[in-house]
């Protein structure tokens, strides 16, 4: 059966299109999200002021990086709470849905989330403008994609053109203005950048804004006025990494429609020139993704490529853990051991008891007590050099995958941005007035001095890459053309490495 390590991105879940089972994720409403089932804090019959504030009452006890992050819950409660009662005084369900979205977003951990509203949230963010920007890492801003015969191409707008303002402001002021609350809870202070860029130019239907930008040659300055429409989010498809890495699985949980074909399984590999093995792993749990009837072990398939590569004699590996969407601390220690020859600390797990108020290690196994989490060595066993691909949407235990990786004597993680860094125990749920579910972690992991290990901290965390790639403007105008700049780095990396 599939299982789901407490530490997965959308807490408890089981795949409905995988083993027609109900769904607990955060794009279902709580009748679909928790079936039958009764949660542990059940808010949803409470005044919706009653209810924030149990909650937060609850999320200042149980979280787990209150501390580590500077969290100060009173100052947000009574940030929140007047427009919570004012939502309840008339009735307002959008507006009492929003100061939730926004109370939840200030806390930078994307294990805390709550179900989105589609019906709502377009009223804000179902337009675009017929082009998507990028920030590049010299400062300047260009636009990546331009729709032919939208009012920005209309103007002489072309991807390449520097954008220089909006609305009359800077254009690098009026991205880091943008809150993007209507996206996943942004960790680190890179991948809220990013959400900022994809949603500056996400708004209501019929909106206008202006956009000032340098003609393609550089001569000539121009100023546009476009209205935002209805382009089936096109714009947020043209930037990275949507234009370039599939998502596919983390749709389906989202109930997202796509054309993007279903992955064979959890794990996927190929053998790409220059004898190089190429591994992807969408997430670390197992899964029957294509509805066979026979549920699939990840750990085995994973052993199953590694011993292929070694068969055939691999150059190297490339690891893809791009958009991998977290599941099981074992399963991800278990994939590592592949790597390793000596038995090696992965983490300790440290949890909040609400029977007893305390904090406390929790057993890794009814065998080890609570003794730390171990790397143990794989029969299969691969030496050669191995590169993990990595973005902000490798979150949750996939992130420990890339940390153990990047602590390998050969190995390297490589990306344009670091993994997610939310990397706690997300057991912490309650459902909400109004169908809405909330998450949150109510437990950490420790490295071998106790310390909280790649979970955020003042903008910064997850894995970093050891070969990061610049946001160039060819980058940048390849990734909106689909190009796929990190693997192609990857694959040129380990076939240099490999010459006489």
């Amino acid at each position: 059966m599939l299982t789901i390590h407490r530490r997965s991105y959308y807490g408890t879940l089981v795949l409905l299109m995988i083993l027609a089972l109900v769904t607990a994720c955060k794009s279902m409403p709580v009748e679909s999200a928790i079936g039958n089932e009764e949660l542990p804090n059940d808010y949803s019959e409470l005044s919706w002021e009653e209810a924030f504030s149990t909650l937060s009452r609850q999320l200042a006890t149980e979280y787990a990086f209150t501390e580590w992050k500077g969290i100060d819950w009173d100052v947000l409660f009574e940030t929140y709470n007047p427009q919570i009662i004012e939502a309840q005084a008339s009735q307002d369900f959008p507006a009492y849905y929003l100061a939730l979205r926004s109370y939840l977003h200030k806390i930078p951990d994307r294990h805390v989330s709550i179900n989105n509203i589609a019906a709502i949230d377009d009223q804000y963010i179902g337009g675009g403008f017929g082009f998507s920007i990028a920030h590049l890492d010299d400062t300047s801003v260009i636009a990546t994609w331009v729709e032919e015969q939208g009012e920005a191409w209309n103007a002489g707008m072309r991807a390449g053109c520097e954008i220089l303002s909006w609305d009359g402001i800077p254009i690098a002021a009026a991205i880091d203005a943008v809150l993007p609350i209507f996206t996943s809870n942004c960790a680190t202070g890179e991948d809220l950048h990013l959400a900022q860029q994809q949603y500056l130019v996400r708004a209501p239907i019929g909106e206008q804004h202006q956009a000032t930008f340098r003609s393609i040659e550089g001569d000539t300055i121009h100023t546009v006025q476009v209205s935002a429409y209805d382009d089936n989010r096109a714009s947020l498809s043209k930037g990275y990494p949507d234009s370039v890495v599939s998502d596919r699985i983390r749709k389906a949980i989202l109930e997202i429609e796509t054309d993007e074909p279903m992955p064979r399984s959890m794990v996927e590999t190929e053998m790409l020139a220059h004898d190089i093995a190429y591994i992807k792993v969408w997430g670390l749990l197992d899964a029957d993704l294509q509805m066979t009837g026979k549920v699939l072990s990840t750990v085995t398939l994973f052993e199953q490529a590694v011993a292929t590569a070694v068969e055939q004699k691999a150059t190297g590996i490339i690891l893809d853990i791009r958009n991998n969407i977290g599941g099981m601390d074992q399963m991800a220690a278990d994939l590592l051991g592949c790597f390793y020859s000596e038995r090696t600390f992965y983490e300790y797990l440290n949890a909040y008891n609400p029977e007893t108020g305390t904090w406390e290690l929790l057993p890794s196994s009814e065998e080890n007590g609570k003794q730390p989490v171990f790397i143990e060595p794989n029969a299969v066993q691969y030496r050669g050099p191995i590169i993990a691909l990595v973005n902000s949407h490798c979150v949750s235990s996939g992130e420990g995958i890339a940390m153990g990786i990047r602590n390998l004597p050969n190995g390297e993680v490589l990306g344009f941005l670091g993994t997610n860094g939310s990397f706690g125990l997300a057991s912490g749920i309650a459902a909400m007035p109004g169908g809405l579910v909330v998450h949150w972690p109510n437990g950490q992991s420790l490295d071998e001095n106790h310390k909280i290990q790649l979970d955020s901290r003042n903008g910064i965390g997850g894995a970093q890459p050891t070969i990061r790639i610049p946001m160039t403007k060819e980058h940048a105008l390849n990734i909106a053309q689909g190009v796929d700049v990190e693997l192609l780095k990857a694959i040129k990396i380990l076939s240099f490495s490999k010459e006489p």
